[in-house]
Formats: structure tokens, sequence, C-alpha cells
């Protein structure tokens, strides 16, 4: 029979250590990790399939709001119900349900566009921030570099969530 690779790597996990401490990991109870192990869950395997390439498999996505996070990570935040205690969250129910290429759920039709806008938006100094970087680094280079790395994340995700919001003030 041919496993697919995310399959091949639970079982090696469950080998490894134990179905109970892998349930554990990947948040999900030992009984449905043990039911599809054995191929009898009857319910939808896509959700310990993207636990496992997300946490195991390092398997990730783009998020329109949260930049790069792991394939669980996604899944996760489409299973959240609504909650306005928080703007991000905000962003990422709207995203979820709006369109979004990862996501797994209709695209609803009731939700509305809610702008959460950061207080101070202001132009990006590249020259400011690079600076910083170099005072913060203190002459190390690895911890510059890893600086530098970061910033460039920070600046990925902006773009990544001024050209999604294009995407919705141009509808």
């Amino acid at each position: 029979m041919n496993k697919e690779k995310w399959f091949q790597v639970l079982e090696l996990k469950v080998s490894e250590s134990s179905q109970a401490q892998i349930a554990r990991e990947l948040g999900v109870s030992p009984t449905m990790l043990n039911q599809v192990l054995l191929n009898k869950y009857k319910g939808n395997i896509d959700t310990i399939k993207n636990r496992v390439e997300g946490r195991y498999l390092r398997h990730h996505v783009q998020c329109p709001v949260a930049g790069q996070i792991s394939v669980d990570t996604c899944r996760d935040n489409q299973e959240r119900p609504f909650s306005s205690t928080n703007p991000q969250r905000v962003r990422l129910y709207r995203a979820c349900r709006g369109g979004c290429p990862h996501s797994q759920l209709k695209q609803s039709a009731v939700t509305q566009r809610i702008d959460v806008q950061s207080a101070t938006d202001s132009r990006y100094n590249v020259e400011e921030q690079l600076a910083f970087c170099r005072r913060l680094a203190q002459g190390d280079q690895l911890q510059h570099i890893e600086l530098l790395e970061r910033e460039l994340q920070k600046v990925a995700n902006r773009l990544n969530s001024a050209l999604w919001d294009n995407k919705w003030k141009g509808k």
C-alpha cells in the first residue's frame, strides 16, 4: 500500500513515542489518532493531516494577515470563532472567510469589511530601520543578520497586508 508522506511520518512518530503523547502534541484525542492509524476514522481526516504537516513536516502557507504560518496554525485560525477583542483576530476571521486561497471555508457573503488600522500609519523609513538594526546588533554580525531577517519579515507582512487590503478596497 502506497501511504502518503504525512501518514508515514505520523506512524514513525507514534513508533518513536506513544499514541497518547503524539495525540497531545497534535491537539487531538487519542481515540481519533488510533482510528486514523487503523484507517477506521470516519470524520474529516484533513484536520489531522494538516496538523501532522504543520508540526512535523514544517509545511507553511503565506497568510495575508499573519505572514508565514504553519498549515496547522492556518487551519486553527479558520476554526476560531469571531472575537472583536483583538484586531488581528478580526482580520484573520475576515480573511479566512473572504477568499483567502488557503482557507477551506466557503467564502461568506455576510461578512463585512472591517478596517482596523494602526493609530500611527506612517511611511516606512528604511534608513532609520537599518540604523536601528545596526545599533541593536552592537557589531555582532550574526545578531545583525538575525535582526535584518526579522525586519524583512515585518516588511513582507506589511506588504502582504497592504496587497490584501487593496484587493478588498478595489471591489
